[in-house]
């Protein structure tokens, strides 16, 4: 069986790969410009891909409309780099999940760096200044998670640990275990002011889009944070700097914005109730590895006659 595999560093998990699926034969792209060359050799059944800033969407897409591509891989949750596909041929799998437990540990240091005063004490220590610093626990505060996936349950078991109560938004609010109560996404008006903090983990599509706008901004609490590392078009970034200078913000973790990478001018950058991460909010040491094996777990099922894990 013929495998692409679009990935920058193939040294990650190039061993591990033939080692786990020895009956494969591998053909790699490790840029963006030798995808459609190596896609138009090997005719490939099977991609695995893994996009980011380096290896950006719009380069996978001749693998994903190649002819003899029957199943395409994504090495990550979102799809919406894809666009439309002939689902007739091609059966398309995310890796949704694998990585969730990286991802929301990011969240907790981010929420705590804003939360703890941790720059400040870290410019006095630059400075050898012995400045003594209050911090806000967040024993009792209020976490509302919009979005109750993957990442969203890693983050409330977690957090859970610090003492928060929390809420979670969703389409469908039947309750869930993981957290204290399930809401509405529809009812977000009535609940972001009880909100200390308000975490972003839905995926990007019509109805997220610009979900966080200057209406939604306005019900927010005042002095409440932000937390995203969902995907930035989710919220109005032009909206969330008037909340940011009004202060009705009190801060924010984005670990994605529009665009990607931020621009160097953006005033984004040097907000000092702004934390800043470039999209690797989840990039644990070894992720790729992370992403390969439950990639051949899916390979295995693939030439098993199984059902695919993770079918888009």
């Amino acid at each position: 069986m013929k495998v692409a595999v679009l990935h920058d560093c193939p040294d990650d998990f190039r061993e591990w790969l033939k080692e786990a699926a020895p009956d494969c034969q591998f053909f790699w792209a490790d840029s963006p410009e030798s995808v459609e060359s190596m896609i138009g050799n090997a005719q490939p059944e099977a991609v695995f891909s893994i996009k980011h800033s380096q290896f950006p969407g719009p380069a996978h897409l001749p693998a994903l409309h190649c002819p003899s591509v029957r199943w395409f891989h994504v090495g990550g949750s979102g799809t919406e780099h894809l666009g439309n596909w002939d689902r007739s041929r091609v059966t398309v799998t995310n890796s949704a999940g694998v990585l969730a437990p990286f991802h929301a540990e990011r969240a907790v240091a981010s929420l705590l760096f804003l939360t703890q005063g941790l720059k400040r004490l870290s410019l006095a220590q630059q400075h050898s200044r012995w400045s003594p610093l209050r911090f806000p626990s967040l024993l009792g505060k209020r976490l509302l998670i919009i979005g109750l996936g993957h990442t969203g349950r890693e983050l409330a078991s977690r957090l859970r640990g610090f003492g928060m109560k929390i809420t979670a938004a969703r389409r469908s609010p039947e309750p869930d275990p993981a957290v204290d109560e399930v809401v509405s996404l529809k009812d977000l008006p009535y609940h972001l002011p009880q909100a200390d903090v308000v975490s972003l983990n839905v995926p990007l599509n019509a109805s997220t889009r610009h979900l966080i706008n200057s209406e939604t901004l306005s019900h927010f609490k005042p002095g409440s944070l932000l937390l995203n590392g969902s995907r930035g078009d989710v919220v109005d970034q032009q909206a969330l700097w008037q909340s940011l200078r009004s202060c009705r913000l009190g801060g924010a973790w984005l670990d994605v914005t529009t665009p990607e990478p931020l621009p160097s001018d953006s005033p984004l950058w040097k907000h000092s109730r702004v934390l800043i991460t470039p999209h690797c909010a989840d990039q644990v040491e070894d992720f790729p590895l992370w992403l390969a094996k439950f990639f051949v777990r899916n390979l295995e099922r693939y030439r098993g006659g199984k059902e695919l894990l993770n079918q888009v």
